[in-house]
């Protein structure tokens, strides 16, 4: 396939070229061999078309402005599906299930159905899906070898009550949330060579010193690979904060109660946070995420809450892991989630911030467990413990190393264990700035973990990352070091929030300026600057 592929949601004036790619399709396997056993006519026909756009669950495939191929997912369960042991135990709601998915004969080698089948995969994490199904009949090899390809997993074979339409039996698939976001995170790009070329040939021409803006012209090259274009934009900015509440806070390593996490949280919807009046100033967009706090919020309508609540806290870590594997797995999937929607809403920059009594903790629990280090390289007193407190925390994290260590074979695994759910949600942020190409800022200690997170379950995703200050929590060089990234501000902040990452939003505006404003050599007609060996990133005039 030469175009390239978009996939939409389909709209009413899709409906005659749905019912056209319909008919041609059927036709064809009519006249050869019809695999599915549809019937012209028949199925899949108008009515389908037009109850898949009503509810806004089909979704279609085109290239050069012709529909080739359609999905629809909803949640619809044939009566068959209820006497058979799935994989995964879900409700009605967490379940995406497949239906009258097909491509245009003409193009069943380009990819597409493969490509369709990809995206209802990040679609099921997008809508918080635990698992998707599917049926096909059985006789339908090639729709068999496709999902078996992709991964599903034969469930049972059964009949669906087709017997008189010569369809006796179908087969049943399954595939997991889990499943679902490793397929999604084995398939991240890497940034446009091309475009970070051009914007680095931008800078050389920029009539000022070489290099002279350092980690800042470095960045912005970054932007442009992560953009895939040499025209950096950032006029559109947003900061997530996820926020949810910690079980660990039971064991007094913290200075302040639980209750704070809903006050704060209820106060940033209301915009009256320390991060929103700096968010303001800076031209960003606020948006929290219950993700998990302890009990029901009200929301403000300055930056109206998101509702992602999947527990009313996590457990305490001391005492039992802190949420299951699925339930970390989902959080993850939420962070992706909202990522998508701020991208579909136009944004070309996340900030990333949290709010969570007690976030410390957990995230010196997973980063100890993450980079095999003792806890006490990776422990400050969060928001002023003394110095009993400090040892309290210490010794909770140390035990908790100790006794879940063992039992965690992956990032998700610690974090399940010893982790937050605003923690999960975050590192499902930075998954989800490289699943759609949107840089992701770091905050400080604790967005810097669930960035290490991130990078260790998909290691191209620290590509998508840009550290913005180095936090004054004791771990927050160590962090920075192992992603291989290097902050731009060094001012001792530790107020959390997302506060570091929106403050550092003005230097980048500002380089910007210089990037597409300054004149160039040639403007002035002064000779270039020329690069020294070995080059640096200093100079002067």
């Amino acid at each position: 396939m030469t175009e390239e592929l978009n996939i939409r949601r389909g709209v009413s004036e899709d409906i005659p070229e749905l019912v056209r790619l319909y008919d041609e399709t059927v036709g064809h396997l009519e006249s050869h061999i019809n695999y599915p056993g549809w019937k012209k006519g028949v199925y899949p026909g108008r009515d389908a078309a037009e109850e898949g756009v009503e509810t806004g669950t089909l979704y279609v495939a085109e290239t050069g402005g012709r529909i080739i191929g359609s999905i629809i997912l909803n949640g619809k369960q044939e009566a068959a599906y209820n006497g058979v042991s799935w994989g995964v135990v879900a409700e009605p709601d967490e379940v995406m299930v497949i239906h009258t998915f097909l491509v245009h004969p003409d193009f069943r080698k380009s990819g597409a159905g493969k490509f369709l089948m990809e995206f209802a995969e990040l679609q099921a994490l997008r809508e918080g899906k635990k698992t998707i199904r599917l049926d096909v009949y059985e006789k339908n090899e090639p729709a068999v070898r496709l999902y078996e390809r992709q991964g599903y997993r034969y469930v049972a074979t059964v009949d669906l009550g087709l017997g008189t339409w010569g369809l006796p039996w179908f087969k049943l698939y399954e595939r997991t949330a889990e499943e679902c976001l490793n397929g999604v995170l084995s398939r991240i790009s890497p940034l446009s060579a091309d475009a970070m070329e051009l914007a680095s040939l931008t800078w050389s021409h920029v009539a000022k010193p070489l290099y002279s803006l350092g980690i800042l012209e470095e960045d912005v090259i970054k932007i442009a690979g992560i953009s895939e274009t040499q025209h950096v934009d950032i006029g559109k900015r947003a900061l997530i904060i996820m926020c949810s509440d910690n079980g660990i806070v039971e064991e007094g390593v913290t200075q302040t109660g639980q209750e704070v996490t809903a006050v704060v949280t209820e106060n940033m919807t209301d915009g009256n946070s320390s991060v929103c009046l700096m968010a303001d100033r800076a031209g960003v967009d606020v948006f929290p995420v219950d993700i998990g706090v302890a009990i029901d919020l009200r929301s403000g309508a300055r930056n109206p809450l998101i509702r992602k609540k999947l527990a009313y806290g996590t457990k305490n870590f001391h005492k039992e892991p802190a949420m299951t594997r699925e339930t970390a797995v989902s959080a993850i999937a939420a962070g992706i989630s909202v990522a998508g929607d701020l991208k579909e809403k136009g944004y070309r920059l996340i900030a990333t911030g949290e709010m969570g009594i007690g976030n410390t903790t957990t995230s010196s629990a997973v980063a100890a467990m993450l980079l095999d280090r003792d806890p006490a390289e990776m422990t400050g007193r969060g928001a002023g413990l003394s110095d009993e407190g400090l040892m309290k925390k210490i010794s909770v994290i140390r035990e908790a190393v100790k006794r879940y260590g063992p039992e965690c074979s992956d990032a998700i695994d610690v974090i399940a264990h010893v982790g937050g759910l605003d923690l999960a949600g975050l590192t499902g942020v930075f998954l989800g700035g490289a699943v759609y190409r949107i840089p992701v800022l770091i905050d400080g200690f604790i967005s810097g973990t669930a960035a290490l997170a991130a990078a260790k379950l998909a290691p191209p995703a620290r590509d998508y990352m840009l550290a913005t200050h180095v936090s004054a929590e004791p771990a927050g060089r160590l962090l920075l070091d192992e992603l291989g990234l290097k902050p731009f501000v060094a001012a001792g902040m530790c107020l959390g929030e997302g506060t570091g990452a929106v403050a550092s939003i003005p230097l980048l505006d500002m380089a910007l300026e210089v990037y597409a404003k300054m004149s160039t050599f040639q403007d002035i007609q002064i000779e270039e600057y020329k690069p020294l060996a070995p080059q640096t990133n200093s100079g002067a005039h």
